[in-house]
């Protein structure tokens, strides 16, 4: 159960933190400060995400992530960036950090997962993930069959929380019904472009959003309105957009090679965004557009987001 709490309530807390840890989902906290709890372990509610970074870059940007504070740490098979993030994590203390990773489509079979989580950690050189989640969700593959392998892997002590990416209201609603818990949502969420019945959807059953593109692959910080309203609280429209969606109780997941711009966006929890101002941000997000997989991008699928309840994935 994801619960979001004030500081003070530290005795609920241990309450749900316990119930928690029974049921394999996340006790997540985002605080006054701007800082997050993840089963009781406290983290910068801003997360930093690794793509397109690779090699010796990824490294650097990583170990620079690290040093500023940056603990939770955003990945995926597609990425081919384990081996410097590992690298970083093994220098630093592996226990600092949280880490996410995600499975292609091609590998949510049974055999396939488990072939992908081995590779995955022994290029990490961790004997486990944080979080390991479907990076876009497959119909040719059943859900029950993909979410059993999950909960048999962290029962297995190789993944502590398991979740989804990419996914519409109709792909959660039928992963729910297999009655695994979900801890974790990643989709593209940024004041651009937000789908506020998914979120909706997900809070109201307790799972929590992570945001990847918080900053609109840099659009963001073109955006007149977002510039003007970072110039009215003192900030860019960089920091709006990442205190945005800490306020809608996520986790942005930004990512850059610039350590400039890394401590910026760490740099959210001086100011707070108001109603009415949220408001605006929200009717400008709920009617913009996400971003497609289409045949022509060459990835070898496309997105299901259009996908009906019955389409999602077949039944068993």
């Amino acid at each position: 159960m994801i619960k979001f709490m004030k500081l003070r309530k530290l005795g609920l807390l241990f309450l749900i933190m316990i119930f928690c840890f029974e049921v394999n989902v996340v006790a997540f906290e985002v605080s006054v400060n701007g800082s997050c709890q993840i089963d009781g372990v406290e983290y910068p509610g801003v997360g930093f995400g690794t793509y397109p970074l690779q090699d010796e870059i990824c490294e650097q940007a990583v170990m620079d992530a690290a040093n500023l504070g940056y603990r939770i740490i955003d990945t995926a098979t597609f990425y081919e960036n384990f081996i410097p993030i590992g690298k970083v994590l093994n220098l630093m203390g592996r226990q600092k950090f949280y880490v996410i990773s995600k499975v292609w489509p091609d590998a949510q079979t049974p055999t396939l997962m488990v072939e992908d989580l081995k590779r995955t950690l022994n290029q990490l050189e961790t004997t486990y993930l944080d979080a390991y989640l479907l990076h876009w969700p497959n119909s040719t593959i059943p859900i029950e069959d993909t979410l059993q392998t999950m909960e048999e892997l962290r029962s297995a002590g190789l993944v502590r929380h398991i979740g989804l990416s990419n996914v519409n209201i109709n792909h959660l609603k039928r992963a729910l019904e297999v009655g695994i818990p979900i801890s974790w949502v990643q989709i593209e969420l940024h004041p651009l472009f937000c789908d506020f019945t998914l979120l909706k959807y997900c809070q109201e059953n307790e799972i929590t959003v992570q945001a990847w593109a918080p900053l609109g692959r840099g659009r963001i910080s073109d955006d007149i309105f977002l510039v003007n309203l970072g110039i009215k609280y003192g900030k860019s429209a960089s920091q709006v957009a990442i205190k945005w969606i800490l306020q809608h109780g996520c986790i942005p997941l930004p990512g850059s090679k610039n350590k400039k711009h890394m401590q910026k966006n760490l740099e959210v929890n001086d100011f707070t965004i108001s109603a009415a101002d949220m408001k605006e941000i929200d009717e400008r997000a709920g009617i913009g557009k996400r971003e497609r997989i289409t045949e022509d991008i060459g990835l070898g699928f496309t997105d299901e987001f259009d996908f009906s309840y019955e389409a999602c994935w077949p039944k068993q």
